[in-house]
């Protein structure tokens, strides 16, 4: 069983424990560091060699006293001048301890931390449920051999967007070392370079090579290299700072799409970039300006600037040429611009892509898989440079996200999307710097693509065809597929366990019906629909519904001969 162990403050100076490891009958290994100042320290009335923290030990010892071997250390801080002590103890109960402090001669207990000095350190705990003390073996402390510099105060005195300048005043001739992290992180960076130091100087240090517009915590340790013993003092308490912002330093890569209107001779022009905010690399990124400018100098009130703090923007122009510049802005100034120059007036549909289709293992995973196929194009369009992955939460339009993807990928993962939110989720194929129409579909992390397959039906039988038609509506229920297909399935073979089927996968944007050709005759299929490997529904194509039309062409010309026969009894008894 564990347990912790704590120890109860002390009227002196104060108490630091840790445990490592606690046994049964909550026995644990518990670390002791106690530090006491000078104006802690009482004499003792009848021994002019002992101060205590404690006057109850100076008394002859209980007979109930035991002594143990606690491996005591302690090392000294000359400002404010103190002794700080810790040694390893194990038990089951709080304690109060103290401490006792003995010389051959002691002329005031507020002079006894001397760098001269030689000391006897006795601790002492009082366990309260046993009623008995513990002593430990005396322990020597040369103080010289065993000093320790003061806590250094770090102060910050500026930043930039890459380093932080910091100053802070040494206790003793030595050296300093700083460290640093950034904010709620845990790891720190230790900087390379020991700055030298003297006494009560004031130092000066600047750490390179950190993120723009980033938080970080600094602290800062000396040592006194004259002593015999050489100990780091204490970390400084950690000082706040942020790096300034960096100037944007590439333009977005924006593409563009022209729409006419129902109205007029207006054109909306669509803009979509990727967003070049990157917390990771420091690029802090507060929104993008939009300028819009006609070619024609006849008209400059046509032209106008639009700041957005998206990555999409919706601009209503005139037919012709025009530019367009968009470049991102934070709060060191405005990066550089992505420049197009665009002809309304002879704008080309250019593909989509193909077969999209979104799909969630969640919560094994906490991403959206968005898959598609590129577009077919005839060869005069120009290569797919890359595709714009863009997803919108439905609830907030205009708070979309945007992600590039390469051209020779067809997938990517949507990653951190809230569970209780729907997005649509549209996919562009990128030609140089023109968009391609969007191909889209409403998904949510918990159920995918938000779209289901009804309505499954046969429309059409002949003797080697079966042609069959579907639908897409939304999603009535919290069901996850991956994939929709139907299958054409033969039923004698089905009993042989012989496995004898047609199958096609089913995509939202491709035709709702299809012909299965080159079927048996006088054969009974099954028709399928698949979610993934869960059959949805099964219809039945009876024989007598495939072998009609072979019916049908062996009758008819039995038929036409009998009414041939009987046409030309009629005439020759009328003649």
């Amino acid at each position: 069983m564990f347990a912790p162990c704590v120890w109860g403050p002390t009227t002196y100076g104060f108490v630091l424990v840790s445990f490592t490891d606690c046994y049964s009958y909550f026995l644990c290994v518990c670390i002791s560091e106690v530090t006491v100042r000078q104006s802690d320290l009482k004499p003792c009335e009848k021994d002019d060699r002992v101060c205590v923290t404690d006057v109850r030990d100076c008394g002859p010892r209980r007979s109930s006293s035991e002594q143990r071997t606690m491996n005591i250390s302690c090392f000294y801080q000359m400002s404010p001048r103190s002794m700080t002590c810790e040694w390893t103890e194990e038990s089951n109960t709080e304690s109060e301890v103290s401490l006792t402090f003995k010389r051959n001669r002691i002329s005031s207990c507020q002079r006894i931390f001397n760098p001269a000095a030689q000391l006897n350190v006795t601790a002492r705990e009082k366990n309260y449920v046993m009623s008995r003390d513990i002593w430990s073996q005396p322990h020597t402390v040369v103080l010289r051999n065993a000093s320790k510099p003061s806590q250094p105060v770090l102060t910050v005195l500026g930043s930039t967007a890459d380093s932080v300048d910091v100053s802070w005043i040494s206790s003793s001739e030595g050296s300093c070392r700083l460290r640093h992290r950034v904010n709620h992180t845990h790891t720190w960076t230790q900087v390379p370079d020991s700055v030298p130091a003297h006494r009560a100087q004031i130092l000066t240090y600047r750490i390179k090579d950190l993120l723009p517009f980033t938080i970080y915590r600094a602290a800062v340790t000396c040592r006194q290299e004259s002593s015999i013993r050489s100990e780091w003092s204490s970390w400084s308490p950690d000082v706040t700072v942020r790096t300034l912002d960096r100037v944007p330093s590439r333009p977005p890569e924006v593409c563009y799409r022209v729409e006419k209107t129902d109205s007029g001779g207006s054109l909306h022009l669509h803009l979509m970039w990727k967003d070049l905010e990157n917390r990771d690399a420091g690029d802090h990124i507060l929104g993008y300006q939009v300028s819009y400018k006609p070619a024609s100098e006849q008209q400059p009130q046509d032209s106008f600037v639009q700041n957005v703090t998206g990555v999409t923007a919706l601009l209503v122009v005139e037919e012709g040429n025009c530019s367009v510049t968009v470049k991102a802005l934070n709060t060191a100034g405005y990066g550089p611009a992505a420049n197009l120059s665009i002809d309304t007036q002879r704008q080309n549909a250019l593909p989509s892509v193909r077969k999209l289709w979104v799909s969630s293992s969640f919560p094994a995973m906490n991403g959206l898989l968005v898959q598609w196929e590129s577009p077919t194009a005839p060869p005069s369009v120009p290569p797919v440079s890359h595709f714009a992955v863009e997803w919108c939460p439905k609830p907030r339009p205009s708070s979309c996200c945007l992600t590039t993807v390469d051209s020779i990928l067809t997938s990517t993962v949507i990653q951190d999307v809230d569970p209780d939110e729907s997005y649509l989720i549209s996919v562009f194929p990128v030609y140089n710097q023109q968009c391609g129409s969007p191909q889209s579909l409403p998904a949510s992390l918990q159920q995918g693509a938000l779209l289901e397959v009804v309505k499954m039906k046969v429309v059409g039988i002949t003797k080697t065809t079966v042609t069959v038609t579907w639908a897409w509506q939304n999603k009535s229920g919290p069901v996850q597929v991956n994939r929709y297909r139907v299958m054409l399935r033969k039923d004698s073979e089905r009993q042989k366990n012989v496995p004898s089927f047609r199958a096609l996968f089913l995509w939202p944007d491709q035709m709702h019906n299809h012909t299965f050709l080159n079927l048996n005759p006088d054969t009974e299929y099954s028709l399928l629909l698949m979610a993934d490997n869960v059959s949805r529904n099964i219809i039945p194509v009876r024989k007598d519904f495939v072998t009609v039309a072979t019916v049908i062409a062996t009758v008819t010309p039995l038929l036409l001969l009998a009414v041939t026969v009987f046409i030309i009894s009629i005439l020759s008894r009328t003649v």
